[in-house]
């Protein structure tokens, strides 16, 4: 922050102030200057689309027209790369940087606030230690990258605990870290937005080593399955472990234990996976940390028993034709679809890969392709096939069991013809959704409807 700057709200409420992002963050935000009298300055790189935010766009400023003398603050939009030029032009002209969410965690700074963040696995923990911690007793609000903007709160009655979801794209302007955090994992993910890998490491990091307002850590867990999250949190000093190893571990029998105590039977989650079961280990070790007690065996059933899984993420849309459809939209770099694909070893399984190439390796995707038994298919999207096609050839995978097609409909349907019954036909693209593709939910419902199933709620 520069000297112009400021952390909370109130302080970027009493400057010259811009909004870049006229999303649901950007537009909350505007939404809160508006209440207290203040019309910032808005921007957006499409000033013609966001003509909700005023009534008609007039008055919205493409970013390459603003002069940046004439502000003090700019509060940037998540999906606003801090990495664009515009935003060095801005920091050199003495302006100041941040999200609404680095505001939130400075403001809510004494509030019993457990935060979540990792390159995938965020949304299923975080879900988990809301339900928790309300069936141990407290009142919590469930906020975030989830759904509802941190900045949705402050006008809100305050709860007993909040569990907030934090991408990187909020994390990389956090200036304090919360009371807890889990970190789920680290894998090579949003590169183009980031810059670069070391540049996404430091960024998903700062959540962490931000720091506490007394100078101290943040309590944090970080899976123990993870080798890069481990590796790179290796000098945090509260630091503790779950999952494989750790005070939260994944016991031989499959039940969660605390130090020794059990807890729950992982077995009774009803989302697949090893990764699922540390998912619940790490919401676990999450609710411990932030409340500073186990929490009761009966509020941890409750939870594992009530969550039917989250849509896009490895999730089972049903059964035609004696084989299993599921939609795997959300995992949109190879780490992610390792991980599934590795949930239904020895079954017959065909996947559906491919989307935009953001320089990510795909060889953790292929390797988990190459490694399953009994030995998979796979359909390759365009414009993916290429890059994808190769790499799975130079693994191993024999040339027959890799095929081709041009949109997800037709993916389908040569999915469909390949698995066998009793099989499970997997879409899992293992890349983002290529531009102008709508994005995961968009290409869930595609993925549904070509199945002939109900579309993810």
């Amino acid at each position: 922050m520069t000297d112009r700057g400021a952390h909370t709200l109130d302080g970027v409420l009493g400057l010259r102030l811009a909004v870049w992002g006229l999303g649901a963050e950007g537009s909350a935000m505007v939404a809160i200057a508006r209440a207290r009298g203040i019309e910032p300055l808005l921007i957006d790189d499409d000033p013609a689309r966001v003509s909700g935010v005023d009534g008609s766009g007039a008055g919205v400023r493409h970013p390459s027209e603003v002069r940046w003398s004439a502000v003090d603050v700019v509060v940037r939009a998540p999906g606003v790369s801090r990495y664009r030029p515009e935003l060095a032009a801005a920091e050199a002209a003495g302006v100041t940087v941040t999200t609404g969410m680095a505001l939130w965690l400075e403001d809510f700074a004494g509030s019993a606030v457990l935060a979540v963040t990792g390159t995938k696995g965020k949304s299923t923990t975080a879900s988990l230690a809301a339900d928790i911690l309300r069936r141990d007793g407290l009142d919590v609000a469930l906020i975030g990258n989830i759904g509802v903007p941190v900045l949705d709160t402050y006008d809100m009655p305050r709860p007993d605990a909040f569990v907030v979801e934090v991408s990187s794209y909020q994390a990389a302007d956090v200036t304090t870290s919360p009371r807890a955090v889990v970190l789920t994992s680290l894998a090579p993910d949003h590169l183009d937005w980031h810059g670069g890998i070391e540049s996404y490491y430091r960024d998903k990091l700062r959540l962490v080593e931000a720091g506490r307002p007394d100078g101290g850590p943040c309590a944090l867990a970080v899976c123990a399955g993870n080798e890069e999250a481990v590796r790179r949190t290796g000098t945090h000093g509260g630091r503790t472990l779950y999952g494989p190893e750790g005070t939260v571990v994944l016991g031989s029998d499959g039940w969660v234990e605390v130090d020794g105590r059990r807890l729950v039977d992982a077995g009774r989650l009803r989302v697949p996976g090893r990764h699922n079961a540390w998912n619940l280990c790490g919401a676990v070790a999450g609710v411990l940390l932030l409340a500073g007690r186990v929490p009761a065996g009966d509020a941890v059933a409750g939870a594992v028993d009530g969550f039917a899984g989250l849509p896009s993420r490895c999730h089972e849309l049903g059964e035609r034709g004696g084989r299993t459809f599921v939609d795997d939209a959300l995992a949109s770099n190879p780490f992610a679809s390792a991980a599934s694909i590795e949930t239904f070893s020895g079954r017959p399984l065909t996947v559906i890969v491919g989307g935009a190439d953001r320089g990510v390796d795909p060889g953790p995707l292929v390797d988990a392709l190459a490694a399953h038994r009994p030995p998979v298919t796979v359909v390759v999207l365009t414009p993916d096939t290429d890059r994808l096609a190769g790499a799975l050839a130079g693994a191993g995978v024999a040339p027959g069991a890799v095929r081709t097609a041009d949109d997800l409909a037709g993916a389908v349907e040569v999915a469909a013809d390949l698995t066998p019954v009793g099989g499970v036909v997997l879409f899992s693209p293992g890349a983002p959704t290529p531009e102008g593709g709508g994005g995961y939910r968009a290409r869930s419902r595609q993925f549904a409807e070509a199945a002939g199933l109900d579309p993810p709620g």
